[in-house]
């Protein structure tokens, strides 16, 4: 079957979207249809194609909590059903609004303070309230606010109760200082933080709220909260003195990373063929493969491969899950990216962990830049450095933009051989990569087009963004028309605890864009150029 026509999607959406209209009686779907169908980041083709996949892979398996069964076109439903899992929420946003924890939302163009109250059952002044929004009628697109999960909206309510009966309180912002010490847990699931005020002294104050980020607060002066949720959290204080002066805190960034984005915690063994007739060869049989119920509905080819060694070839380019028995009883998991095109990867041997990185939930916006810094420590040292670490050592200036300069300067901190090199043409990269090295570019985003077919076809961008970009290069396609990308544009749609457990979330992961249509768009005809120490 074709790809489908404009109407053809129409047709398909209503019928994704008809069943979830009964979800949202049972569990409030609505919120997350919603948020999917206006969220800026990717097109409605896109948006289709991740849709058919949930809808598909729920429809197949026993712990589909709550989607309906849906009948989709095959061409539809292929490549990148989710993991399995069970819990609330799929790799493509939330299916139901949780509203046992705070969410963060950031403001799209042309919505109001009103109506996102109403979208989540809330009052207008309890939401600017919550918020310590003054002025409601000019929040900005952009801004990011906290919509208070159930129990803080009753306790928000008995708190402008209480503050009617009582003049208003100054509100003095900025004046106190905060810190945290943090021990990880020993599997690095999380990690234990212990707050406490730098200045000025506790004893100064008497009233004490600590909002953690999560959904959780404390009202004692240096309260110790365990993280366990894979994230990045922004805890702030409110304190209160005996002349009921209201003050607020600088904002702590507390990066929970995943496991598998750092090597000491990984569980997983990364690998990159560069195409789809290279073979994936490692000791011991494989047992399983993700998404998919049984080895022969996977698209391998075990020609060459018995009860000792692995020697298998995969039908279809993309990202395949593969649990090997090593030895009897003995087992580990490999996540394995087969090149659409025949291509050089800067990282083509076996890792450890996965360096790719998005610049979502990092504690701020503009983090692109951060983002690839990050990204480029973790291949050139195996280190894992949180996003929003880059962005404290940067700093902010201006709407958040970042330079050349500033990135060097904070690579050159690793002790990292970087340099900036002329950047004019695929020959520029070619020698990059060769060299084993890999390149930070700057681009502006319109200039490369997004992609309208599938949301997992590795091919162009997935948004429609138009502004300065920061990505990075890590290998080619031996044809020259494509250059290999991780592009940290946000990607994984809201709080999504599945991040590094199927495909979908992570598009920018390994994409392919255009060479001609990348180089037409660059900001500066430079690359920051990142090269691994010498042993």
């Amino acid at each position: 079957m074709g790809k489908l026509t404009g109407s053809g999607r129409r047709v398909l959406l209503k019928k994704i979207l008809a069943p979830l209209g009964a979800a949202v009686l049972a569990g409030g779907a609505a919120l997350w249809a919603r948020f999917a169908l206006t969220a800026p980041q990717l097109p409605p083709d896109n948006l289709l194609a991740v849709l058919a996949e949930m809808a598909e892979y729920h429809a197949e398996t026993e712990d589909a909590y709550s989607l309906p069964s849906i009948a989709l076109p095959p061409d539809e439903t292929q490549w990148a059903a989710l993991t399995r899992f069970t819990g609330p929420e799929t790799g493509a946003g939330t299916a139901a609004a949780d509203r046992s924890q705070d969410i963060a939302y950031q403001v799209r163009p042309g919505e109001t303070l009103s109506g996102i109250a109403v979208d989540y059952g809330i009052s207008y002044n309890l939401l600017a309230y919550y918020n310590t929004i003054t002025n409601a009628n000019r929040i900005r697109a952009g801004t990011v606010i906290i919509i208070p999960s159930r129990e803080n909206v009753k306790i928000t309510e008995q708190k402008m109760t209480g503050q009617a009966r009582r003049p208003a309180a100054r509100v003095n912002r900025g004046n106190v200082k905060i810190g945290f010490e943090s021990q990880p847990k020993a599997d690095g699931t999380g990690m234990t933080a212990q707050f406490f005020i730098l200045d000025p002294e506790p004893e100064s104050l008497q009233y004490f709220e600590w909002d953690f980020g999560d959904g959780k607060r404390a009202l004692t002066a240096n309260p110790a909260h365990e993280y366990t949720r894979p994230k990045t959290y922004t805890a702030r204080l409110t304190a209160q003195d005996g002349g009921g002066n209201v003050y607020t805190s600088n904002a702590l960034h507390i990066d929970i990373p995943h496991p598998e984005s750092a090597a000491e915690y990984s569980s997983v063994r990364f690998v990159t063929l560069s195409d789809p007739d290279e073979w994936f060869v490692t000791a011991g049989k494989v047992a399983a493969a993700a998404r998919y119920a049984s080895l022969e509905d996977a698209p391998l080819d075990f020609s060459e491969s018995d009860e000792h060694l692995t020697k298998v070839r995969f039908k279809k380019p993309g990202f395949y899950g593969l649990t090997i028995e090593e030895e009897p009883g003995m087992y580990r998991n490999y996540s394995v990216f087969v090149s659409p095109r025949p291509s050089v990867h800067a990282d083509m041997g076996e890792s450890a962990f996965d360096w790719y990185r998005t610049q979502f939930d990092t504690g701020t916006t503009s983090n692109c830049g951060p983002a690839s810094v990050s990204m480029a420590i973790g291949w050139a040292r195996e280190k894992y450095v949180p996003v929003s670490s880059v962005r404290q050592a940067v700093g902010w200036k201006g709407d958040g933009g970042t330079s050349f300069e500033d990135l060097l300067r904070v690579i050159r901190s690793h002790e990292i051989p970087v340099s900036v090199q002329p950047f004019h043409s695929m020959e520029n990269i070619k020698e990059v990569v060769d060299a084993g090295s890999i390149a930070i570019v700057l681009f502006r985003t319109d200039g490369v087009k997004t992609s309208r077919s599938k949301a997992a076809d590795l091919f162009d961008k997935y948004y429609t963004d138009s502004v300065g970009h920061y990505i990075i290069i890590k290998g080619y396609s031996l044809d020259g028309e494509y250059f290999a990308v991780y592009d940290p544009i946000p990607s994984d749609w809201g709080t999504n605890r599945f991040r590094y457990g199927d495909e979908v979330s992570m598009m920018g992961r390994n994409r392919y864009y255009s060479s001609a249509e990348l180089l037409r768009s660059l900001r500066r005809k430079d690359m920051i150029v990142v090269s691994r120490p010498n042993p």
